[in-house]
C-alpha cells in the first residue's frame, strides 16, 4: 500500500499510479489501517474511472481554489471568507471531496446548529443560530464549491447530494414596503453616492452586493445595466431610467479616470489641489451610510437594505404583473416571486369590496331581449 504520513501532518496521505496517471492526496485518516482502507477504495474508484483528480482534493484545497477563482471577487467577500473558515472548522480541512455525501453534510448541519453566540456583550445570554444562518454557513457555502469541482475542475464520482432535504426550514420574512414619505425622508439624509444606491435598490430590486458591478457592465448608449444573478448563467439586462443612467455614466467616467473598480466613492476636498479627491466606499462602508441615513430618517430597523428589494418587487407586481416582477428581480423560479402576490390580492380585495350589493342589472343599450337558456 502506498500510504505515508508527513512529519507535520496528523493525516495519512495516499500516492499511487494507475495506467500512467498519478493519484495523490490526503486520506483524511489518522491511523495507518484506516488510511489503507481508504486507499483501497480510491484505487477501485480510479480503476473504474470514477475518481477524477479533483475528487481527491481536500476540502481545504478545494475551498482555497474556489476562493481564488470565485469567492475573492464577490462583493461580500468578507462574509464569504468567514463562512468558508467556519465550514472548514466544522467539516475538517482534510476531508476529501469524494467523501462528502448527504450524511456528512447532515452531521455538519447539526454541529453548526449547536454553536452558540452572544449578542449585546458579556452579560447577554448565549443564543442558537437561526435556520437561515445554518443554511448559509453550510449548504450555501459548500454547494458552490462542490458544483465548481464537478463543472470546472473535472471531478468525477462525487456523491449526489439531497440538498432540498438537507435545507432547514426558514420562515418567510415579512415583505417590507416603504411609503412615499419614508422614501423621501431616507433619501434626504443620504449623501450623493448613498442616494443613488438607495434609488437603484428601490427601483430595480437589486441585491445589495449587485450594486458593486464592474464598470464595463454599464452600457451608456443603450441605457442598461448587465447584472449577473446568482442562479443565472447569463446576466440580467436591466433598462435604466434616463436620470439614473446619466448619473451612473458620470460616475463611471470619474471612476475610470481615478482607477477605481466601482462607481461608489465620496468626494473629499483636498487643500491645495485643483480637483477633489475621490475616496472609494467599501462594501460595508456604503451599507453603514445607508443604515445611518435610515436611522436619522426615523425608519424602523430590521432588514432595511433587503427591504428595498421587497419594495421593488411589490411595486413591480402592482404596476405590471408577477411575470414582470420575476424578470426585474432575476428569480429563476416564479415561486420565489409569489411572496409579492399579496399586492395583487389587496388590489383585488379593494375591487370586490367596492362592488355594490343588490345592484340592478345593467341596462341593455340596444334594447335587445335577454336570451335565457331553457332547461
Amino acid at each position: 500500500m502506498s500510504v505515508y504520513k508527513p512529519a507535520k501532518s496528523r493525516f495519512w496521505q495516499f500516492d499511487f499510479v494507475l495506467r500512467g496517471r498519478r493519484f495523490h492526496g490526503s486520506t483524511g485518516q489518522e491511523t495507518r489501517r484506516a488510511a489503507e482502507a481508504a486507499e483501497r477504495r480510491l484505487r477501485l474508484e480510479a480503476a473504474e474511472g470514477r475518481l477524477g483528480e479533483a475528487s481527491t482534493l481536500t476540502l481545504d484545497q478545494a475551498a482555497g481554489k474556489w476562493w481564488a477563482e470565485v469567492g475573492s471577487r464577490r462583493a461580500d467577500c468578507d462574509d464569504v471568507e468567514r463562512r468558508v473558515a467556519a465550514l472548514l472548522a466544522i467539516m475538517g480541512p482534510a476531508t476529501i471531496l469524494a467523501d462528502i455525501d448527504t450524511p456528512a453534510i447532515s452531521t455538519a448541519i447539526q454541529k453548526r446548529r449547536a454553536i452558540t453566540y452572544r449578542r449585546g456583550g458579556k452579560e447577554s445570554q448565549k443564543r442558537l443560530p437561526s435556520n437561515a444562518t445554518v443554511n448559509r454557513d453550510v449548504i450555501e457555502t459548500l454547494r458552490p464549491i462542490l458544483r465548481r469541482a464537478a463543472t470546472h475542475w473535472g471531478a468525477k464520482g462525487l456523491p449526489a447530494i439531497a440538498w432540498r432535504d438537507l435545507k432547514l426550514a426558514e420562515p418567510a420574512p415579512p415583505v417590507r414596503v416603504y411609503s412615499a414619505a419614508e422614501q423621501a425622508a431616507w433619501l434626504a439624509e443620504c449623501g450623493p453616492a448613498p442616494a443613488l444606491a438607495l434609488r437603484m435598490l428601490l427601483t430595480y430590486g437589486l441585491r445589495y452586493g449587485e450594486l458593486f458591478f464592474e464598470l464595463d457592465a454599464f452600457d451608456a448608449e443603450g441605457r442598461r445595466l448587465a447584472v449577473r444573478k446568482r442562479k443565472r448563467d447569463v446576466p440580467l439586462i436591466l433598462p435604466l431610467r434616463q436620470d439614473d443612467a446619466r448619473e451612473i455614466a458620470a460616475r463611471v467616467g470619474r471612476a475610470q479616470a481615478a482607477g477605481l473598480d466601482h462607481i461608489w466613492f465620496a468626494e473629499t476636498p483636498a487643500k491645495g489641489r485643483a480637483k477633489a479627491k475621490l475616496a472609494p466606499l467599501t462594501y460595508h462602508g456604503l451599507k453603514a451610510r445607508l443604515a445611518g441615513a435610515a436611522a436619522r430618517a426615523g425608519i424602523a430597523p430590521g432588514r432595511l437594505i433587503h427591504g428595498t428589494r421587497h419594495h421593488a418587487g411589490s411595486t413591480a407586481t402592482r404596476r405590471g404583473s408577477l411575470r414582470l416582477a420575476q424578470e426585474l428581480l432575476g428569480h429563476a423560479d416564479i415561486k420565489s416571486t409569489l411572496r409579492y402576490a399579496h399586492v395583487l390580492e389587496a388590489d383585488l380585495r379593494a375591487l370586490v369590496d367596492d362592488v355594490p350589493r343588490n345592484s340592478p342589472e345593467p341596462p341593455n343599450p340596444e334594447g335587445e331581449k335577454t336570451i335565457r337558456n331553457k332547461a
